[in-house]
């Protein structure tokens, strides 16, 4: 593997969190757009580049708590609730 892994997550309703999980794990995104091509069309996804062997939280800048991801690649994928594919 090198620095990052691309993760296909569902994705579940919008109005609920958590709303996804994980459900593949690649070393490439060709592995895992590959895999998405194959996948019921009946769910909405997502593609996830995560770094390997780093944390990823940034801390908020007002408020000092870790508020989030930074410098994560995402993708979506809504086969469920729209014609169109790969909306970033």
């Amino acid at each position: 593997m090198g620095d990052y892994v691309w993760t296909i997550f569902v994705a579940g309703e919008v109005g609920t969190f958590p709303n996804f999980y994980p459900i593949g794990l690649y070393s490439s995104r060709e592995g895992a757009i590959a895999e998405l091509d194959v996948l019921p069309r009946d769910m909405n996804y997502q593609l996830l580049r995560l770094p390997v062997n780093r944390m990823f939280p940034y801390h908020h800048k007002k408020s000092g708590m870790l508020a989030g991801v930074d410098g994560i690649h995402h993708e979506h994928f809504h086969f469920k609730d729209e014609d169109t594919r790969n909306l970033t």
